[in-house]
């Protein structure tokens, strides 16, 4: 996954502290880097029968508002689509989906988590 883009300004991550403007477009040469590496874990798993989780992802609060949404978006589709279970890393804090200050969610990062049924 782009953690140049998903990382960008985090203090704790030396190669991407200092990192800042990465944006994410889906544009098809970003979804199908997404695409690559899910259709290889949806392989193994349709090989040895066994489920996938992927186990946390976000992007933090540095990288542009709409190009976290997008990437968040296409990430959690692309696991529904597949019937991978997925966690977003986290809940209140530098990722987060709520905000605690405001005690309100923070709605379209949480809709793309969390498609609206239509």
């Amino acid at each position: 996954m782009p953690m140049e883009f998903t990382h960008q300004g985090a203090e704790w991550t030396p190669e991407t502290k200092d990192l800042s403007g990465i944006t994410w477009k889906a544009t098809e040469e970003e979804k199908q880097a997404v695409d690559n590496h899910f259709n290889k874990a949806e392989d193994w798993s349709k090989k040895y029968n066994r489920p996938i989780n992927v186990g946390e992802f976000g992007a933090y609060y540095k990288a542009g508002a709409y190009d976290r949404i997008r990437w968040t978006g296409y990430v959690a589709n692309s696991a529904i689509r597949r019937g991978f279970s997925f966690h977003y890393w986290e809940f209140c804090s530098g990722f987060g989906v709520y905000d605690p200050q405001r005690n309100e969610w923070k709605s379209n990062l949480l809709n793309a988590i969390v498609p609206q049924k239509k």
